[in-house]
């Protein structure tokens, strides 16, 4: 639209403010909300990842104080109030290594449990399945650890799932598939020397029982 003078201009934006002003003042407000609520949650985030890296020192602390019921206390403080922050999950794997310690694997397996069902971190929750399955191993509960080894393995853990995969199935009695778990295992071309050596000798020890058992 062309207008004449000035004057036609000025009435033109009045007139444009009278229609849409209250549009573009709450798109302005909504614009500032948002803004200010995005800063509000990057520093309550923040403060929560700060004060679960303090409290987590002293769950530390108290574990390797061997203060089982300082640990107990404060490791549940955590994973109450500061359940959405990596902390949690690691105090909850502490406290089940303090309660494996002591074989309440009840608790230990509670305390891992938490972890596979609370944590979003996958790195997390296959240590924790692993330590799980190691802790139904120590009960005595084979087929359960097993079933938990067949999740599908992440990517950095697949030879130590195959490991423990390959150990469980040894007291099974099963040569030839903890062989074959054994030899998956040995297949990480980045495992240090001794744990490579170690792996060979369990391996080798199946090859000596199902070659004896053959020749019977």
């Amino acid at each position: 639209m062309t207008y004449q003078n000035e004057e036609e201009q000025v009435q033109a934006l009045k007139d444009w403010v009278k229609e849409n002003g209250r549009a573009v003042i709450a798109g302005l407000v909504i614009g500032v909300a948002l803004i200010g609520g995005y800063r509000y949650w990057n520093n309550w985030q923040k403060t929560q990842s700060e004060q679960a890296s303090l409290l987590y020192v002293q769950v530390m602390t108290a574990v390797v104080s061997n203060d089982q019921k300082q640990a107990a206390t404060v490791g549940q403080q955590m994973i109450e109030n500061y359940s959405g922050t990596p902390y949690a999950a690691l105090s909850a794997m502490l406290l089940a290594g303090l309660a494996t310690q002591q074989q309440d694997y009840p608790a230990a397996v509670a305390r891992l449990q938490w972890v596979l069902d609370n944590s979003s971190d996958e790195g997390f929750q296959h240590v924790a399945r692993l330590r799980l399955a190691r802790v139904l191993v120590a009960e005595g509960k084979l087929d359960e650890a097993l079933a938990l080894l067949n999740k599908p393995e992440v990517a950095g853990f697949a030879s130590l799932n195959f490991e423990l995969r390959g150990d469980v199935l040894a007291q099974q009695n099963k040569a030839e598939a903890a062989a074959t778990a054994y030899r998956k295992a040995l297949a990480d071309l980045k495992m240090d020397a001794q744990r490579r050596k170690l792996l060979e000798m369990k391996l080798n020890s199946l090859v000596v029982k199902t070659t004896a058992g053959d020749a019977a």
